[in-house]
């Protein structure tokens, strides 16, 4: 993957000492992005969505399996209107990326 560009969200563990060394180490090209960007990823707009399902469950679980479960149960308790509107908000993110990143060059 010599022509690859590899795009981290700037978490604590993801610009740590030893992860920046790996990346040049390995001659690996980041892509210029500054913390605290629009999350351009579903996925991750959606385990926000989950989340605060997860943590209203009392007694949590203590195994993974019984995790796992209420997991899914959370995860399949997200209405499809929000799921969809997920997606569809995609193209406005992703312009509001773009529009910041003309501004900060």
């Amino acid at each position: 993957m010599a022509t690859a560009i590899f795009q981290q969200d700037n978490a604590r563990p993801h610009v740590a000492r030893i992860v920046q060394r790996f990346f040049v180490n390995h001659q690996i090209e980041l892509l210029p992005w500054p913390a605290r960007y629009p999350d351009l990823s579903p996925i991750e707009n959606m385990w926000s969505m989950v989340a605060p399902r997860l943590t209203q469950i009392t007694p949590p679980a203590a195994a993974p399996d019984p995790l796992w479960q209420l997991v899914e149960a959370a995860w399949s308790a997200v209405p499809q209107e929000h799921i969809k509107s997920l997606f569809e908000s995609m193209p406005r993110h992703v312009a509001a990326v773009i529009s910041t990143l003309h501004r900060s060059l």
